[in-house]
């Protein structure tokens, strides 16, 4: 019961946190844009709600604070290829179908900026993988909903998270060819398909840290890539073949995450058998 009642807590705080940032940026004017005091609002409040609930029930099981590199060294290395691996399967596809309407790699320029890049995402997404993968994931597994409902419920919280970034945090500039609603939309369905992969690695893993290495790739290279203006593709090149929003992207991160689970459930199930062999014995 305590559980279920400190979940409903962490995610109503979780998505008002955005909207109390707007709130807080209307009270202040004259901020940095980009990096105001609503926006570190709307990013630490969920992590910090979900510390507070384990501080007062004192329970810090699943928090996946040990990095656990110990017989999982092939995660981590996979948490990094992940989004490299798609960016690049997707690009020479973009290439061979004549997707591109642009392509500038000026790697003088874009190196140091993928460098900073996942340097500060490293940062940024402690906030985000300790709340999404270190409190909200392990707090629906022990209300022992199935696997399926942990992915739609969390990636649904991660997406709506997101709210008040895509309707008014966000520069007008973002939104040129789409709508702000609709990209609400497509970004609930693309983080669904990817709590998939972040939901199986932290359980591989019992650790939130290859989730956070994973994350702050994705902003340092798809991510980069595409705002930043290096690749502008065509309009149904962008629908198929953008890495982070196209649909063969989220079609491979989804398989990715699938693959996972199929092995972590063949894993559990190895360890359950293993387990009740000795006990007979």
């Amino acid at each position: 019961m305590k559980t279920k009642r400190n979940l409903i807590i962490f995610i109503i705080i979780t998505l008002a946190s955005g909207w109390l940032g707007v709130l807080v940026d209307m009270l202040l004017t004259n901020q940095p844009e980009g990096n105001t005091l609503g926006m570190g609002l709307w990013l630490i409040l969920p992590v910090l709600t979900g510390i507070i609930l384990r501080l007062t029930s004192r329970d810090w099981k699943g928090a996946g604070i040990k990095p656990n590199f110990k017989g999982n060294i092939k995660w981590y290395l996979l948490s990094l290829i992940i989004y490299p691996a798609v960016t690049a399967i997707t690009f020479c596809l973009a290439m061979f179908s004549g997707g591109i309407n642009t392509l500038d790699f000026n790697m003088s320029i874009l190196l140091p900026l993928m460098v900073t890049s996942a340097a500060s995402g490293l940062i940024k997404n402690i906030f985000e993988e300790f709340a999404w993968r270190g409190y909200l994931t392990p707090k629906l597994m022990e209300l022992g909903i199935n696997d399926w409902l942990i992915y739609i419920i969390s990636g649904l919280v991660w997406a709506l998270w997101h709210s008040a970034y895509y309707l008014v945090f966000l520069p007008n500039s973002y939104f040129e060819s789409i709508s702000r609603v609709n990209y609400i939309l497509i970004g609930s369905v693309l983080m669904i398909c990817w709590t998939v992969m972040f939901v199986e690695i932290y359980r591989l893993t019992k650790s939130v840290w290859p989730c956070v290495l994973m994350h702050a790739i994705e902003d340092a290279v798809p991510t980069l890539l595409t705002t930043g203006g290096f690749i502008v593709f065509t309009n149904s090149g962008d629908i198929w073949w953008n890495p982070i929003t196209g649909i063969v992207a989220t079609a491979l991160f989804l398989a990715v995450g699938l693959s996972l689970r199929y092995i972590r459930v063949g894993k559990d199930a190895y360890t359950k058998v293993h387990i009740c062999g000795l006990l007979q014995e």
